[in-house]
């Protein structure tokens, strides 16, 4: 059953033996797993159940109902904007779709470096496999790649730069464009379309609109969560009732469960710290035909001629993939205002559009106000912003190679770049806080998972130290990057965590 809290209040007082806060990759699998081999599940979700015509593709309503803030959720320094779901099914919801799994060599590296030795490729073989199967993971076909996709593809090609067509969790795309504000002919095979209808057949009842604000009695046979409901947009919060609950999981996204633990005065010195927000920079460039980005599938060719695994630091260099926004999105992005801006965007169907994602060390924290108000604290490091430079020298001279006319990058004041002497530029600007529209989509850490409560917030079996069955099963157990892109990673490790916690 899915119960909108909005419209139907629940009783003031429930008792359950599971309670999963967070509905995405991680909640909604956990909630599958644990629901069929019988166990009472309750998921608590912030967000509302938006499917087929209620995703409208109108970038305002979109973005208004379907991410964290609005959309606008932000690092204190206003350098980084923090994307994140906020509807049944979480990121799957809103995100472009790629499938990227988490490798071999990241989880040697977590288990030489990070003391998770149980996390080995071969426990965790099963798991993996069975992601992409939930997911449905296929091939972009050729036919799919779109001019957006083309360009960087023919310029990067013709440089002899390596890249590849990605993988998808789409099945029937219709290419319509708008991955990023939900698809209205559901054809991503996401959590919503996946985990949370066989959860809910195998018995999982789901709340939407209610947000749970505390946990108390952390460290006692039961626990109890203060949870209040919210109006029918999610503005408000109308009323509060308690949940009772022998175990509860975190699934709220890397940045939820931590802040929800720090609000609660559960865990160690460890909650909310090492966060890895995996920065990406857009960069656009402007042809002298259309280009059309907004119409077909954004993200369909990535360049990783500079992505590596480092024996330290895990995956490291950077990626360059294609991606087209709705008008919206790219409007915001752009380091313009008032008749410059709506100039700016007569081109809007001339641009390509790339991000350049940076896998980062965990750096950033999580702290929470007196009022409630989430607090992420990160600054790109020295390392970060030099790859930054390589990454825009590579893209620009894979666009210009492309036939290109100019790429900014849209900075304050913007980075522009017509020629192989404009790249000079790049080296010269100091990238100082918020002079770069940076996002990041892939938030890890914050419940670091560690064998000893010395060194993580959680053990290596998601359990917070400190506490009696209050586990974390999302990206916040990740004590670095997991993957280019965290779906796939996140499903997988999840299953694992949870067929583990029915052993016990």
């Amino acid at each position: 059953m899915i119960r909108d809290c909005a419209t139907t209040a629940p009783a003031t007082s429930t008792r359950v033996d599971t309670v999963i806060i967070g509905s995405g990759c991680a909640g909604g699998t956990t909630a599958w797993v644990l629901a069929e081999a019988g166990r009472e599940v309750l998921i608590i979700e912030e967000g509302p159940d938006k499917t087929g015509a209620q995703l409208t593709q109108r970038d305002g309503e979109m973005y208004d109902q379907l991410y964290m803030d609005r959309g606008g959720r932000m690092t204190t320094d206003l350098s980084v904007g923090i994307l994140q779901g906020r509807v049944l099914g979480g990121g799957g919801v809103i995100n472009a779709s790629d499938v990227v799994p988490l490798e071999d060599p990241v989880l040697d590296l977590w288990g030489r470096r990070f003391g998770l030795v149980d996390w080995t490729a071969e426990a965790l073989r099963a798991a993996r496999a069975r992601a992409l199967v939930d997911l449905s993971a296929n091939p972009i076909r050729e036919d799919q790649v779109t001019r957006n996709n083309q360009v960087l593809r023919e310029g990067s090609t013709k440089l002899g730069y390596a890249g590849h067509v990605m993988r998808h969790n789409r099945v029937g795309c219709a290419g319509m464009g708008t991955c990023l504000i939900g698809c209205p002919i559901d054809a991503k095979k996401n959590p919503r379309m996946v985990a949370i209808p066989a959860a809910v057949e195998a018995g999982a009842t789901v709340w939407t609109r209610a947000r749970v604000v505390r946990i108390e009695d952390a460290d006692q046979d039961t626990k109890r969560l203060v949870v209040r409901t919210l109006d029918a947009k999610g503005y408000h919060e109308t009323g509060e009732v308690e949940v009772l609950a022998s175990t509860v999981v975190l699934a709220a996204n890397a940045v939820g469960s931590a802040a929800l633990l720090v609000r609660s005065g559960i865990g160690n010195a460890h909650v909310g710290r090492h966060l890895s927000l995996q920065p990406q920079l857009p960069v656009l460039a402007d042809f002298p035909d259309p280009i059309h980005g907004f119409r077909g599938i954004p993200q369909a060719y990535a360049v990783d001629e500079a992505e590596y695994f480092d024996d330290e630091r895990g995956l490291w260099g950077f990626r360059i993939e294609s991606i087209m926004g709705t008008p919206g999105i790219v409007a915001s992005l752009l380091p313009y205002a008032g008749v410059r801006a709506k100039n700016e965007m007569t081109r809007y169907p001339h641009l390509a559009a790339a991000l350049l994602l940076t896998p980062d060390t965990p750096s950033g924290s999580i702290d929470v106000t007196q009022s409630g108000r989430i607090l992420v604290d990160y600054t790109p490091s020295k390392d970060v912003i030099d790859r930054y430079r390589d990454a825009i020298k590579m893209a620009a001279r894979s666009y210009l190679a492309a036939g290109a006319t100019r790429v900014a990058v849209p900075t304050l004041p913007p980075i522009v770049i017509e020629s192989e002497a404009d790249l000079a530029k790049v080296d010269a600007y100091p990238f100082r806080p918020a002079s770069a529209p940076l996002i990041s989509a892939h938030q890890q850490g914050g419940v670091r998972a560690a064998p000893n409560a010395s060194d993580g917030a959680a053990n290596p079996e998601g359990l917070v130290y400190g506490t009696r069955s209050v586990y974390c099963f999302d990206s916040g157990l990740y004590p670095s990057s997991s993957s280019s892109h965290t779906m796939a990673p996140i499903l997988a490790t999840s299953r694992w965590l949870a067929e583990a916690l029915l052993t016990r």
